[in-house]
């Protein structure tokens, strides 16, 4: 039998309460669908991240809801960030200020525990009436029946029918694995830790996130994002195979980088960790996967949708959401709930977010090179329009593809030459 809600029958369920999931029920509900969203944790919840929010995610938090983004503006537990700084392997560093040209008055961008931010989006989904929210609940299996699907917990044998599921549980989930088991490749997931710590020092104006870009890390990155209290989310990401052919850990590096860089060893000289080391798989977007199939999607990190190059989840998450709920609601309309037609649901997806996640890709196997990096700095850092460049490279997907140029490198030296003379 159906789950029902207030005597309606439910259609959709939605396994996973974080951004992707969570986004999913919110705007199905302002299309007037009833859906069930299930979780196997008791919120609010611990979640493991970087803590930040692009802009991206905050744009997508406005078009969830206005007065949803003015109310994380108001919480105390955020910080507002107007950019970002990057630091070569030779320490040579640039701040890139971000300004939202839409909303000039809003911050671009946010820092705020996960733990806070996913509690946000779950109060709203709680309020909702068109939302049933089932918590402690773990789904691990999937079936269907004639009437659409069944997705149970085999522990607690509790079952819920629907006419189709929405799975943003994460990429590591025995039910993705289930539906759509996906060979793993260590190249494309990365390895991310976080530690929370106190009295980290030099926070740039405007607490701007920090990226270092440390040897020892290419092609990923050591990061530093400022916290309320004069806290900080300190942790650093690298790609799976290249952690494993290290043969070390993570964690050992990141606590080496923090005492042998002279730089980062001035800011934390006075720093406490108030936290462990936590420990997160990241399903990377830099290949394609299947993100539909007769009577299901894949949201989020269940869809590999992770930029490459930042490691950022959040904002491609919550816009996933949004894309499901777009294609729930044409299968509801055509009454067609087969791989064929869901499909659609794939080319949606990827028609938005391809280009990015592959120029993503591409920059970070640019970066697998420190001297290049410390060139490319050092002569941005002498150009007031190659700053600028930089910048609008932030917001716009045309001139970042001319990273992976030549010519860019090519006009770089020579305007660089123009200068000196």
């Amino acid at each position: 039998m159906e789950r029902v809600l207030n005597g309606n029958r439910v259609e959709v369920v939605i396994v996973g309460a974080g951004p992707a999931g969570i986004s999913t029920a919110l705007f199905l509900a302002k299309k007037g669908i009833r859906s069930t969203l299930i979780d196997k944790e008791t919120f609010p919840r611990n979640k493991i991240c970087g803590d930040g929010l692009s802009g991206w995610a905050v744009n997508m938090v406005r078009r969830l809801d206005p007065l949803l983004l003015k109310k994380l503006q108001s919480m105390p537990g955020q910080l507002p960030s107007s950019g970002v700084r990057f630091f070569a392997p030779n320490m040579k560093s640039i701040a890139l200020p971000i300004r939202n040209q839409k909303y000039p008055d809003d911050s671009p961008g946010h820092v705020m525990r996960r733990v806070d931010f996913d509690w946000l989006l779950m109060e709203s989904a709680l309020e909702n009436p068109l939302i049933e929210v089932i918590q402690g609940i773990k789904i691990n299996h999937f079936k269907h029946d004639e009437n659409g699907v069944v997705l149970s917990d085999t522990i607690s044998q509790q079952s819920f029918s629907a006419k189709i599921c929405v799975i943003a549980c994460g990429a590591g989930s025995e039910l993705v694995k289930k539906v759509s088991p996906v060979k793993k490749n260590f190249r494309h997931h990365a390895t991310g830790i976080r530690q929370y710590y106190s009295g980290v020092t030099g926070v740039g104006d405007g607490n701007l996130v920090d990226f270092y870009f440390l040897t020892e890390f290419l092609p990923h990155y050591l990061w530093v994002f400022p916290l309320p209290d004069g806290h900080a989310n300190v942790g650093a990401g690298i790609r799976s195979d290249i952690l494993r052919k290290r043969k070390t850990s993570l964690k050992k590096m990141m606590e080496q980088a923090l005492i042998q860089n002279p730089h980062l060893a001035e800011r934390f000289k006075d720093a406490q960790p108030v936290s462990g080391v936590a420990a997160q798989d990241l399903p990377l977007g830099s290949k394609k996967i299947k993100l539909s199939g007769e009577r299901f999607l894949l949201t989020g990190d269940a869809g590999f949708l992770i930029d490459p190059f930042t490691g950022e989840g959040i904002g491609n998450a919550l816009w996933s959401g949004f894309a499901a709920a777009e294609h729930i609601e044409l299968a509801i309309a055509a009454n067609r709930f087969d791989a064929g037609f869901l499909k659609k649901y794939d080319r949606f997806v990827y028609k938005k977010l391809w280009k990015e996640l592959r120029l993503s890709s591409w920059i970070q196997q640019l970066l697998k090179y420190p001297r290049l990096l410390n060139w490319v700095m050092s002569k941005v850092t002498e150009d007031p329009e190659r700053q600028k460049s930089l910048i609008r490279m932030m917001d716009d997907l045309e001139e970042r593809k001319k990273l992976t140029r030549p010519s860019f490198y090519w006009n770089l030296l020579r305007r660089n030459n123009q200068i000196l003379k």
